[in-house]
């Protein structure tokens, strides 16, 4: 009796010892496991499952402080920007906080803060980010872009000129690009303050830092049409709506009323017409057709007709023109067409856009705004 009990005995202990040394490895592996699984749910844009992995990931480990990082970057992806913020500023209470993670939770919040148009508190959160990692290339970048979005113009300069020290490539070209815009802004803002030499000289410098933004072309031409020589404002203005297309209602009824002040319509018509000849987006196609229709009709209605059948407005363009000039029966053709639905896709995150911004509200991209179904590298 003695001897089973003992043998009992030996394996009870035997079977805790393994226990104690496979359960918490156990935990290790099931840990793994549920992060791999995250990573492929987040590769293939499964944002819900990931943001149910992250929580049941928070609740095994609520001393992680990356994982609530990477759920309140996520929640603000989904949307859920108070809740984000509630993560992060959690994240920064705690006293025992690595300093990279309080850098990336101050990067969080800044961002979450940006989300929500509170420019002041984004750019001050970032600022501390900047001061604790000087040399981090994210937070420099959401640094100037908080910055530009504040409106902050010089100070978006300097932010983007220490990140292009700090990148090498295709990023470093972003920087620049970034430089551009900023001076570009400062441009405006000096052409309002009647400091018109200090605008041309910005103006020139940012085409040079960003030469394919139509952001910094419609500056240039601004600048021009105000201070500068009208054969340099009548390139600028062609060279603003076909590299930004989506905002040719903007910028050629303003390049119009510029030349009519100046009587330069003939010099204009002759650029618009250039345009028209291989211009694809219609947008850009019915601001031009508009303006050029009456002196130069058939070039116009050519335009109208390579576009009509994926654009409502260039086909209802199209029917008034040919109501206008008596072709009623292709008129009532064109009026039968089905018309699609119109609609603004960001080219950089794909998100939808309301109306045309020269910057995308989700993600910051300049000059990404398309028509849907037109590529990001397509130029009127």
């Amino acid at each position: 009796m003695t001897v089973v009990l003992l043998a009992l005995a030996c394996l009870a202990l035997g079977f805790g010892a393994g226990w104690w040394y496979v359960a918490p490895r156990q935990r290790v592996v099931d840990a793994l496991a549920s992060r791999s699984r995250v990573l492929y749910e987040l590769a293939e844009g499964d944002l819900e499952n990931v943001a149910r992995e992250l929580e049941t990931l928070a609740e095994a480990e609520p001393g992680d402080s990356t994982v609530f990082l990477a759920l309140g970057a996520l929640d603000r992806r989904r949307g859920r920007i108070e809740r984000a913020k509630a993560i992060h500023r959690t994240v920064l209470a705690s006293a025992a906080l690595p300093p990279e993670h309080r850098v990336a939770a101050l990067v969080g919040l800044g961002r979450d803060l940006l989300a929500q148009g509170n420019e002041r508190a984004a750019v001050g959160a970032l600022v501390r980010a900047s001061s604790l990692a000087p040399r981090s290339v994210a937070t420099l970048e959401s640094l100037a872009k908080a910055l530009e979005q504040a409106g902050a113009w010089e100070r978006a300069a300097a932010a983007w000129e220490r990140h292009e020290k700090l990148v090498e490539g295709r990023r470093r070209r972003e920087s620049r690009i970034g430089r551009g815009h900023a001076l570009a802004g400062q441009a405006v803002l000096a052409l309002s303050e009647g400091d018109d030499r200090k605008a041309r000289k910005l103006a020139d410098r940012a085409t040079e830092l960003a030469p394919d933004s139509g952001h910094v072309w419609t500056t240039e031409a601004r600048v021009e049409s105000a201070a500068g020589d009208p054969q340099t404002a009548l390139e600028a203005w062609q060279r603003a709506w076909e590299l930004a297309p989506s905002a040719a209602h903007v910028i050629v009824p303003e390049a119009w009323r510029w030349a009519e002040e100046r009587e330069l319509q003939g010099n204009l018509v002759e650029r618009m017409l250039v345009t028209l000849k291989s211009a694809q987006t219609p947008a850009l196609v019915v601001a031009l057709a508009l303006q050029v229709a009456r002196q130069h009709s058939d070039q116009a209605a050519t335009a109208l007709e390579r576009v009509a059948e994926r654009n409502a407005a260039a086909n209802l363009a199209l029917v008034r023109l040919r109501v206008a000039r008596g072709q009623r029966d292709l008129a009532r053709e064109a009026a039968m067409r089905e018309p699609p639905p119109p609609a603004l896709l960001c080219n950089r995150c794909g998100d939808f856009m309301p109306r045309f911004r020269f910057r995308c509200d989700a993600c910051g991209a300049w000059d990404s705004a398309s028509p849907q179904g037109v590529g990001g590298d397509e130029r009127a």
